[in-house]
């Protein structure tokens, strides 16, 4: 049988039991997208470029005729 007293768990775990409202999608979405703008403020032309090629391909994959 584990002994859970002793049992040391993660530090995320232990985050996400200390703050319940931490793991929410939203805060999750809002974090992923805080970091894609602060990416994209020190990259701006590898951001320009990726989102050039995503839109030409989905453009030439989805083109409606």
């Amino acid at each position: 049988m584990i002994d859970t007293l002793k049992t040391e768990f993660p530090a995320d775990m232990a985050r996400a039991a200390d703050f319940p409202e931490m793991g929410t999608l939203e805060n999750i979405a809002n974090d992923a997208m805080d970091s894609f703008k602060a990416y994209a403020r020190e990259h701006p032309t590898s951001v320009a470029l990726w989102a050039l090629g995503i839109g030409f391909v989905l453009g030439w994959k989805l083109k409606p005729w």
